[in-house]
């Protein structure tokens, strides 16, 4: 059994797992997953999901017995990490240290260096880098690989039939940053419609005719490929998936709090 740490409130953090699930072809039903993300409710059913409010990750003795708790109930014998090696709040530290006889990976994205000066690397079995521009240097591992993740299939989020030519904006949250995407997007409009895909919801007073707000953000390729652009930000997710259509797209990197969206764009 496997055993996902899944630290963020947005979607984008499940969906990387979903998607590293899907590579490795692990079954659903094999996996059990701790998140705090506001979006538990889109992890599919078959996968055991945990939903823990922020204040739990604070509480590094109080978390470390429920993981110790959890290695045992579940009978998990393998640890993944999403992103953080010592935990969103450094939580992870003390626990995986205890875990010889757990197999422990991280999937590693890039990270600026406010979170190492706060927080140190444990020693992971695995680390399986996703992307360039990943300091290594800061990570403790007995091995590291590079990792290529493949998209898991998309879903219909709505039944949309999308008028031609058209822009699409792709950004899932927060609502401001939406509405700068949008905003550039409207920089380059002549007749086209405007589609955006968001988990916000856009007020309709905000986008005039021609424009469409479609709240999810599951995107079949065909719409990606039929777009004459496309605005997005510049996060892990959204750079993997519109890789191949990157001479039509608009990246606009945000300022996060340990993610460096503004190195990523630097290396595309």
């Amino acid at each position: 059994m496997y055993l996902f740490y899944v630290y963020g409130a947005g979607f984008g953090h499940i969906n990387r797992i979903l998607n590293f699930i899907h590579t490795q072809n692990i079954p659903l039903t094999n996996c059990v997953l701790l998140t705090n993300s506001i979006y538990h409710g889109r992890v599919p059913k078959d996968i055991k999901t945990l939903h823990k409010e922020d204040a739990f990750f604070k509480d590094k003795d109080g978390f470390d017995l429920f993981i110790q708790n959890c290695m045992t109930e579940y009978q998990i014998d393998t640890l993944i990490v999403d992103v953080f090696p010592a935990g969103f709040y450094g939580e992870l530290e003390k626990s995986i240290t205890k875990l010889t006889t757990i197999q422990t990976i991280l999937l590693a994205r890039i990270l600026n260096k406010d979170y190492f000066e706060k927080y140190g690397s444990p020693v992971y079995d695995v680390i399986y880098t996703l992307e360039d521009g990943i300091a290594l240097a800061n990570y403790q591992y007995k091995k590291v690989m590079p990792f290529t993740l493949q998209i898991k299939s998309r879903e219909h989020s709505q039944e949309v039939i999308l008028k031609k030519p058209y822009f699409l904006v792709m950004h899932s949250s927060p609502l401001d940053e939406v509405l700068l995407l949008y905003k550039q997007a409207l920089l380059y409009r002549t007749d086209e419609h405007i589609y955006i895909y968001s988990f916000s919801e856009v007020p309709k007073q905000l986008i005039p005719e021609n424009t469409r707000s479609i709240h999810g953000s599951s995107i079949e390729d065909h719409v990606l490929e039929n777009a004459s652009k496309i605005f997005t930000g510049c996060g892990f997710n959204s750079i993997l998936e519109t890789q191949k259509y990157r001479e039509k797209q608009h990246v606009l990197p945000f300022k996060r709090k340990y993610d460096d969206q503004f190195l990523r764009k630097r290396l595309l």
